[in-house]
């Protein structure tokens, strides 16, 4: 591992000393190119190509703070060379190599403190910001440049301002060169001119070359006017690339042409310190018509290229999606249809669009459809929802349809959008689902019944009779309120079965069960508790309410029979009855009634017994 951080420091370091050394040389290059193309006669360049080619370095390749430290010593000793290779005066050496660095770390500082490090000119932002700094970084090194030419005799205030407007423009034509440069060799701006031939490229660069060569080497005609439409077509057909170059282009040939008395500066009227401030007034008129215009396109370009991306996200996702999305006008016609549609209702989109959205719904369900959607349709509700039966090319399917109302930029209703989705299979689930659900309760109910329902007699059984009479007991025991019981069987059944047969004593048991249910109180509660043996139920009732209830039953038992039941013997019953006292159980009071039922037996039959 150590091997390997070695290894990795050591070329780190190998990079550093190739990055100072070419910084060098081309710090060197571009001083010695200013100097020769536009120097002026108070000793100073019109344009300082260093601390550009500088600022651009710093930008683009030092990566850290160890890289700035290389770039920023390259510069200094540039500049010391650049001086005494000129034999300048110490404090011009000094000052003027000094103030070179300074400009370039002022600036890019300055950028990283309004965040755009990374200079990428395809935002507004961005260009702002990098004026902001080329404005000012400057100030600083003006004075130093100033005071330096001071001290060799110049005049401060001529010299500052020469300084500061020279420096500017550099670095606000050259320096976007530099970075812009470095960026297509990353191939980072080669979507801007993605398209574009060669030949085009140098055909837009070529002209803006030759009508700035037309405009600055013609000395009879004022023709300054002709460098703006140039400058407008390199920018709106190469964006950033083409406005960084055309700039350059110009201020270089500009620059070139006024330092040789040639161009409609240099014959202007005025002195040549007048000229350099026109010329640096037209270079900075020139950058700011193009690179921020640029920019702006640029931005468009960015945003339009998401608007793009994101419309075809949205538009894979609206042509494969299961569900069918679709739109209406104010009237209710279908106005678009994504794919959806066609495999849901097997007809064409071409076809459907224009219809009315309703003219596929079940007639039987249009009513409730309208009444649902007319408010969304009317502005009243934003959307609603709901089922319906939809008729399409194989039949008659369930879809779930949301709606949801459009208005236009002026509020007004325009139409509606939505979504049908199919959820027939749900639906049939749905319904198989209800429809086991109501067979498994009526198939409940019918076990409930026959677990609590003699076979025979249709009336309660002897576990339903005795769970109901644990209910009653605990509500007598609770509140108070009084209950009795009856119990009651046939006189000499066995002699029925004997003398008829099971099937007629059957039919006797079925009458017995029959009346009594028609003699008792509403509320009280017939069972069969074994054979021929019956109980009554009778809530609320005291023991003489219920002899009043058992000899209604015995006299209807006497009654002769007809119709349908004139062929069955005439049966007396023998009933007990016992009224509930104190804390008796539901066994206590069922061994009292039928100890008075035993009672009514013994004395005769066919007679009610009160238990004592």
């Amino acid at each position: 591992m150590w091997r390997s951080i070695a290894g990795n420091a050591s070329r780190q370091n190998v990079r550093r000393i190739h990055l100072g050394a070419a910084s060098l040389i081309l710090f060197v290059a571009a001083g010695w190119a200013s100097t020769l193309a536009a120097h002026l006669a108070i000793g100073l360049e019109a344009l300082w190509l260093a601390n550009a080619l500088l600022l651009g370095i710093l930008v683009t390749h030092a990566r850290d703070t160890w890289d700035q430290i290389a770039v920023v010593a390259a510069g200094l000793a540039g500049g010391l060379f650049l001086h005494i290779a000129r034999a300048d005066p110490s404090a011009i050496t000094l000052l003027f190599s000094l103030a070179n660095i300074v400009e370039a770390a002022t600036a890019l500082g300055l950028l990283r403190l309004m965040g755009a490090s990374r200079l990428r000119f395809e935002r507004v932002s961005d260009v702002i910001a990098f004026i902001v700094a080329c404005a000012t970084a400057p100030l600083g090194s003006a004075t130093l440049g100033a005071a330096g030419l001071t001290l060799a005799g110049g005049s401060f205030g001529p010299a500052w301002g020469s300084w500061y407007f020279s420096s500017v423009l550099s670095l606000l034509v050259f320096t976007p060169m530099i970075i812009v440069g470095a960026q297509l060799r990353e191939r980072q701006h080669l979507r801007e001119i993605a398209g574009l031939a060669i030949a085009e490229v140098i055909l837009v660069l070529g002209l803006v070359a030759i009508i700035a060569g037309i405009v600055f080497f013609t000395s009879s005609l004022p023709l300054l006017f002709l460098v703006a439409p140039t400058m407008l077509i390199a920018t709106f057909r190469l964006r950033v690339p083409g406005a960084v170059a055309a700039v350059g282009i110009v201020a270089v040939i500009a620059a070139y042409a006024t330092a040789t008395g040639l161009g409609p500066i240099a014959n202007a009227a005025g002195t040549p310190a007048e000229h350099l401030l026109l010329l640096q007034t037209f270079i900075a008129t020139t950058f700011l018509g193009a690179l921020p215009v640029a920019a702006m396109l640029a931005e468009r370009d960015l945003s339009a290229e998401d608007a793009r991306g994101l419309a075809d996200r949205f538009r894979v996702v609206v042509e494969n999606i299961g569900e069918v999305i679709f739109r209406t006008d104010a009237e209710g016609r279908w106005i678009y249809l994504n794919p959806a549609w066609e495999q849901l209702s097997g007809y064409s989109i071409i076809d459907s669009l224009g219809q009315d959205w309703i003219e596929h719904a079940d007639d039987a369900d249009v009513v409730e459809v309208r009444n649902r959607t007319a408010p969304v349709f009317a502005g009243m509700v934003r959307a609603a929802r709901c089922t319906l039966r939809f008729h399409t090319a194989a039949g008659v399917r369930w879809v779930e349809l949301y709606i949801r109302g459009l208005r236009d930029q002026d509020g007004k209703f325009s139409g509606t959008a939505g979504t049908l989705r199919d959820i027939d299979d749900r639906k049939r689930l749905e319904e198989h689902v209800l429809t086991a659900r109501a067979r498994a309760e009526q198939r409940a109910r019918e076990a409930t019944l026959l677990a609590s329902t003699d076979e025979l007699t249709g009336i309660a059984n002897r576990r339903a009779f005795l769970r109901h009479l644990d209910r009653e007991i605990e509500g007598s025991t609770e509140f108070g309120w009084p209950l009795a019981v009856a119990m009651f069987d046939v006189d000499h059944f066995k002699a029925v079965n004997d003398s008829y047969g099971h099937a007629v004593g059957d039919r006797v048991l079925q009458l017995i069960a029959e009346r009594a249910s028609a003699v008792v109180r509403s509320g009280d509660l017939v069972g069969r508790l074994g054979g021929e043996e019956f109980g009554i139920l009778m809530p609320g009732a005291t023991a003489e309410d219920a002899a009043i209830v058992a000899e209604r039953l015995r006299q209807a038992m006497e009654t002769p029979r007809a119709g349908e039941e004139a062929g069955l013997p005439t049966v007396t019953v023998s009933v007990g009855i016992a009224a509930r006292e104190g804390q008796a159980d539901a066994a206590a009071l069922l061994a009292v009634a039928d100890a008075a039922l035993y009672a009514a037996k013994d004395a005769g039959r066919n007679r009610v017994k009160i238990a004592a």
